[in-house]
């Protein structure tokens, strides 16, 4: 006879696959692989860095590749959500990586004007 936690088990494993299998309907697949295509891409180019910093860029780039997919299917004359999952994976994270590099390396309080910086108009 069966121990009842093995019971519960199997019911709790059940249960969350008929949650999960409710969500995959809604999934695109093509987006899903073409970001995920791009992703490998990018985190197999990236050798300078720790594995699990890799890890992480993949799954980044894997997530941003698919939720702009629908925006760049529309915006571009791509017309499929594969390869504008690709697109989005490889474009997306790199130029977000060189604006925030260019952010940081801009000297925002040399473009304010005199009376506006600290102590400036005492």
């Amino acid at each position: 006879m069966p121990e009842p936690t093995t019971g519960a088990a199997v019911i709790a494993t059940a249960t969350a696959g008929v949650g999960l299998a409710t969500l995959l309907p809604t999934l695109d697949g093509n987006a899903l692989f073409g970001s995920i295509i791009g992703a490998a891409l990018i985190a197999l180019h990236q050798r300078e860095i720790k594995p699990w910093q890799r890890l992480l860029g993949l799954i980044i780039s894997a997530c941003v590749g698919y939720v702009s997919a629908t925006e760049i299917v529309t915006q571009t004359p791509i017309t499929q959500t594969g390869p504008g999952g690709f697109v989005g994976a490889i474009i997306v994270v790199p130029l977000a990586l060189k604006a925030l590099e260019l952010i940081e390396k801009t000297d925002f309080s040399s473009m304010l004007p005199a009376w506006f910086k600290r102590g400036g108009g005492d």
